[in-house]
């Protein structure tokens, strides 16, 4: 048309002859998405054409076949490559796309929804929006560990929070979009219904966060191993009772259908079957009837039973082969002039049946493929996947980067109090999908604490993560004193703690805290037991426990227990213990490395004072020379101070401290020497520790155990800004020194 804009397929060779533009789209459309991605890349007029709305509509339509299913294999075999593979019937197993995407093996959960799959990662791997046929894949954001299953004992006691959880994606046609849904519950055990629920919302490719759906979802008790299967614009949640709750993806409003007459919820499924509702029932391990139910007229609610299998007929071999955990149908074809349905196993094995369930069809087995042989699991191994070109959707960060007005909220809001963030979020949705992003959280902690004085908060309750700032303690109103706790400096937004019998790591800022539980835990307390670090490269915290196993003062024998996690994480590590014992006071973390004092008095006589540092990254311990001082008659902590290592040396006999300071060459020169003789009885050097230096006037916070004050090396004069009377002995102010931080670390309890 002249003057039209539109793309052509012109290449701009006069001289060659042309086929028609709908000829070439056409042989496109029914190319691989691989194929046409490739294509792409020839010119700009291709890239506009194979990229358009249209285009990717009618290559769905034309790239798939009913008849050809193509297979989408999770399963890790003994062959493990790292890859998720396909196969299509009559085919080879071929390499699909890397699975590196997720700590835990990936479990399809969905039928492709205009070829898009959810899938999720086992242990806590977290849930994505993948494309196997392009390789993309999105991680849906606070889906590890999402924040409302995680119990915290500083959570409000009137906000629930959750232990089940079910998915689903489905795909609005008025608005096109795919929307990610996910349904939380707190069941009740003698009802077999729910106490609470939630229901929210994720848009795919908006500036967004998961917010509340538009409609208060009803009590009913779903399964994270049973998800939502999206059909007639309708995602379906099986529930604990064998009810089914709908979700309408277009108003986001529920409703509710009934099971099948004689319907038995144990070992039960749902699924889509040609076009179907359908509902399976029976042990898929055992001899009871397996029951295939399709619901064919969805207005009416009139269910069908489609299939009833009795594997006792089956032959025996066939019997021990395709004997699983897990099976489901797949799908169903036509085949010598009637119909059959394709089953799938935990083992990665593919089998067919007729409609009246006789004797099974292999069709697939891992074991002689580039997979291997795979152990039968209860979680599926494999699915269905379509030729697809639909985009997954781009990150935050990607939507942030591409947008100049975000970029400059960013920008501001990284440097506020955390406090003020979050009353910011609430703003609108694009700022709450912002500052939730791991980018923002990192970027935050950094810019937010720059040059700026110490916050000082005041540990309440450790039990339940209650923690008051200093200011709140000027009219009257007093902090408790503890006994037998410590708290380390902060640590990229996080701190840790140990009292007698339990560890905890805590965001005092955000009111978080995170008990940690050990089975080596006698109830003795151990001061230098805990270490909190930071890897920068994998931008993770990490906590290394140590523990005496056997400890003589006499004989100067002792023995070390080292593990170590990352705090996001469940698992322990053992750690090969260092060449030296620690001492019993806490541990500071300085560049990459978590550092403690030695116990000079067993293992190795040393004259001289020593340090054990771990390095984070990679994962060992090394012993150091400390500073040119002597144990004799003093008391030494190790800390940081102006991003430094220091370590402090206490003379009892003149009430006065040193501090040393590691420059950058290993050499230790006195930074501070700080005379207190005329600051008593507030200010003992046994019981005095540098908390901070403030970087506005280089000031350094004191703890006296009672007392709270900034001391001026330029004046030697101290300004106490807190102080109680001298308590009975042991119990102390327990100041905790905090960083602006939105750093919540959820990990599964």
């Amino acid at each position: 048309m002249e003057g039209s804009s539109e793309p052509t397929m012109d290449d701009g060779n006069v001289d060659a002859p042309a086929l028609p533009t709908e000829v070439i789209t056409e042989i496109f459309a029914r190319l691989p998405a691989k194929s046409v991605g490739r294509f792409r890349c020839v010119s700009h007029a291709w890239c506009a054409r194979l990229t358009s709305p249209y285009f990717v509509d009618l290559h769905y339509r034309r790239a798939n076949r009913p008849e050809h299913p193509r297979l989408l294999l999770t399963a890790v075999g003994s062959d493990y490559d790292d890859y998720l593979h396909s196969w299509r019937p009559g085919g080879a197993v071929e390499k699909l796309m890397p699975d590196d995407f997720s700590d835990g093996i990936i479990v399809p959960l969905t039928k492709p929804c205009r070829g898009l799959v959810l899938v999720r990662g086992t242990g806590n791997g977290g849930y994505f929006v993948c494309n196997p046929s392009t390789g993309d894949v999105l991680a849906l954001p606070d889906s590890e560990a999402p924040q409302k299953m995680i119990w915290r004992p500083s959570r409000d006691l009137a906000m629930p929070f959750f232990v089940e959880v079910s998915y689903g994606l489905g795909y609005c046609t008025v608005r096109k979009e795919f929307k990610v849904v996910r349904l939380f519950c707190n069941p009740e055990g003698d009802t077999g219904m729910a106490e609470w629920t939630s229901c929210e919302v994720l848009v795919l490719d908006r500036p967004a966060y998961w917010r509340p759906t538009v409609e208060q979802p009803p009590l009913c008790w779903v399964e994270e191993e049973k998800p939502a299967v999206f059909l007639n614009g309708y995602l379906h949640f099986l529930c604990h009772d064998g009810g089914i709750v709908t979700f309408s993806i277009s108003d986001e409003t529920f409703g509710s259908l009934l099971p099948p007459s004689g319907f038995q919820n144990e070992a039960s499924l749902m699924t889509e079957l040609d076009g179907c509702l359908c509902m399976c029932y029976g042990q898929p391990d055992s001899d009871d009837l397996y029951h295939v139910v399709v619901l064919r007229d969805y207005k009416e609610v009139r269910w069908e039973t489609l299939c009833c299998i009795d594997r006792t007929t089956w032959p025996e071999s066939k019997r021990v082969l395709l004997n699983s955990l897990w099976m489901a149908p797949l799908g169903m074809y036509n085949s010598d002039g009637g119909q059959k349905i394709m089953f799938g196993t935990g083992g990665c094995k593919l089998f067919a049946v007729d409609i009246d369930g006789n004797a099974p069809q292999i069709l697939f087995t891992p074991d002689e493929t580039i997979i291997g042989s795979c152990e039968d699991d209860s979680i599926p191994a494999l699915g269905l996947y379509e030729e697809s070109l639909v985009p997954v959707g781009h990150t935050m960060e990607e939507m942030i980067s591409s947008s100049s007005t975000a970029e400059a909220w960013f920008d501001i809001l990284k440097w506020l109090p955390a406090r003020s963030v979050l009353e910011l979020s609430l703003v609108c949705r694009e700022w709450r999908a912002m500052v939730m992003t791991d980018h923002f959280v990192q970027s935050h902690v950094t810019h937010a604490n720059l040059n700026k004085s110490p916050r000082i908060m005041f540990i309440i309750d450790p039990r339940f993560g209650t923690y008051m700032d200093l200011e709140k303690f000027t009219d009257g109103r007093r902090p408790p004193l503890i006994s037998n706790l410590i708290c380390s400096q902060p640590v990229h937004g996080l701190n840790v703690g140990s009292c007698a019998s339990w560890d905890f790591i805590c965001n005092p800022a955000m009111g978080y805290c995170k008990h940690i539980s050990f089975d080596d835990n006698d109830g003795t307390f151990f001061s230098g037991r805990i270490g909190l670090g930071y890897d920068s490269e994998f931008k993770e915290h990490v906590v290394v426990h140590i523990t005496y196993r056997e400890k003589n003062l006499e004989t100067r024998y002792y023995e070390l227990e080292c593990k170590m996690r990352y705090v996001n994480r469940s698992q322990w590590h053992p750690l090969d213990p260092p060449a030296r014992p620690v001492a019993a006071t806490p541990p500071t973390f300085v560049n990459g490395k978590i550092y403690w004092m030695v116990d000079s008095n067993i293992g190795p006589v040393s004259t001289t004072c020593e340090i054990v540092a771990f390095d984070v990254q990679t994962q060992e311990f090394e012993v150091m020379p400390g500073p040119p001082c002597s144990h004799d008659t003093r008391h030494m902590t190790i800390l940081q101070l102006q991003d430094a290592l220091c370590v402090t040396c206490s003379d009892q006999s003149l009430n006065t401290i040193d501090v040393w300071t590691m420059k950058k060459c290993g050499l230790w020169l006195i930074e501070y020497h700080i005379d207190l003789q005329k600051f008593l009885p507030d200010y003992l050097s046994e019981n005095t520790t540098p908390l901070a230096v403030d970087p506005k006037d280089g000031r350094i916070l004191l703890h006296g155990g009672w007392s709270l004050g900034y001391y001026d090396p330029k004046t030697a004069e101290i300004e106490t800004i807190y102080t109680e009377d001298i308590p009975v002995h042991g119990l102390k102010l327990c100041p905790i020194i905090c960083h602006e931080s939105l750093v919540w670390p959820f990990c599964p309890s």
